[in-house]
């Protein structure tokens, strides 16, 4: 068991990795009240070819996110969400397209929860009647995503900006490719990516870790697995499409502009790449850019405006989105602004906009549940999250202005519109 302190923003962090492989973090929150743990798998949409004994092994499109819903099933007929209920602790779960992670919070019996949490995850039941079932209900799931624009923009843009790299496809698959998952192709995935050498338990709450620590070993397997070679095959730099549109039910057209550039996204130089993304996002398109306020000062968009990096393994990628009724204006004007970001990145301007990017992620330390994402992120890019504060402040204008210049290239930028019917 290690502790790691952390005395210029009083924090600290206790981490033990099993034998297994299974890191546990835990972050101690003397005197609050509501605990929370996060048992999260390095498993996601994206990950559906690796390398197995028999050579490379492709899943169907949303199983992860069908894993998701059937882990939660039990042998004896009945669902983890009911025995919580008992306990009126708050569970749910999220795959995204790199991660699956189980959760719950409360503000009781503690250890007895973890125990149900870690139970039900490493209790695999399926049958054939069971999944049936289950493509019947996400089928229905993939109908009502696919009619909120908002989904269809991000999800468009992703497969105008990728053409090899998975992050193009759908998190949760397509009626056809959940049509062509059965019990075996869960199993496969299943027995495959929830091991404990490719999971993380992480924590925080006022609570003890040793005996967190103790559960964990005691109810796991201590069978260490070597996890497979992921094969995300080569994305080029250019995009696959640099236009996409959809007709939908919207009264204003809703817009993503998005651009993608390969970098390392691992370990210490990949850390610090993610916080040059996330300070990049917010130079060119937060809330107190000039672009923003250029944009929507000239009623180009509404004030539903967001800027953000989206991380993938070795490629990063930045969307700019929001409501316009002039889209590819919002495009000309990114450009713009990007160009001449790239030529540098004015020092005052830059120094506000990291202290208020230092005063989120400090007040973030008190909320668990982002907390515990983080750490289970950082874990899986192999670095620990607290880490990142003490980095910030390191980060130059320069170093902006050169990340920004490598992602809007031109042939690497694209243009996803949702317009009204």
């Amino acid at each position: 068991m290690k502790e790691n302190c952390y005395p210029n923003f009083n924090q600290k962090m206790i981490s033990h990795t099993c034998s297994n492989g299974l890191k546990i973090c835990v972050f101690p929150k003397p005197g609050f009240r509501r605990s929370y743990a996060m048992l999260a798998v390095n498993y996601g949409s994206i990950d559906i070819s690796f390398q197995t004994g028999e050579g490379i092994y492709t899943s169907p499109l949303g199983v992860a996110h069908f894993l998701e819903h059937k882990v939660f099933e039990q042998p004896d007929g009945g669902n983890a969400l009911s025995v919580f209920a008992k306990t009126g602790a708050s569970p749910n779960a999220f795959t995204s397209k790199t991660m699956t992670a189980y959760h719950f919070s409360g503000t009781e019996k503690f250890m007895h929860n973890l125990e149900i949490l870690l139970d039900f995850v490493t209790t695999p039941y399926f049958t054939d009647e069971n999944v049936a079932k289950e493509q019947g209900i996400i089928g229905q799931e993939i109908s009502m995503v696919n009619d909120r624009p908002v989904w269809r923009v991000y999800e468009n843009l992703m497969s105008a900006l990728y053409s090899v790299h998975p992050a193009k496809d759908s998190i949760i698959g397509t009626v056809d490719s959940i049509g062509r998952i059965t019990r075996d192709v869960l199993f496969k995935c299943y027995n495959t990516f929830y091991v404990p050498s490719n999971m993380t338990l992480c924590v925080a709450g006022d609570v003890l870790a040793e005996r967190i620590i103790s559960a964990a070993e005691s109810m796991l397997s201590r069978d260490r697995v070597v996890l497979p070679v992921r094969d995300y095959g080569y994305e080029p730099p250019a995009v696959a499409r640099k236009y996409v549109e959809q007709k939908m039910e919207t009264p204003i057209p809703m817009f993503g502009v998005g651009a993608k550039c390969a970098v390392k996204t691992s370990g210490e130089d990949g850390m610090r790449n993610r916080i040059i993304a996330d300070l990049a996002a917010d130079v060119l398109g937060g809330p107190s850019s000039p672009l923003y306020a250029s944009l929507y000062g000239k009623g180009v968009i509404s004030a539903d405006f967001d800027s953000e990096a989206i991380i993938f393994p070795g490629s990063i990628t930045m969307m700019l989105s929001g409501e316009s009724r002039d889209p590819k204006r919002v495009l000309d004007e990114v450009c713009k602004s990007t160009e001449s970001l790239a030529g540098g990145v004015e020092a005052g301007y830059f120094s506000r906009i990291k202290k208020a990017y230092l005063g989120t992620k400090l007040r973030s330390l008190d909320k668990v549940r982002g907390l515990c994402h983080e750490q289970a992120e950082a874990v899986f890019g192999g670095y620990d999250y607290l880490d990142t504060i003490e980095v910030i402040n390191e980060i130059e204008a320069s170093e902006i202005s050169a990340f920004i210049a490598k992602m809007f290239k031109e042939e690497s930028v694209a243009l996803s519109v949702v317009h009204g019917k």
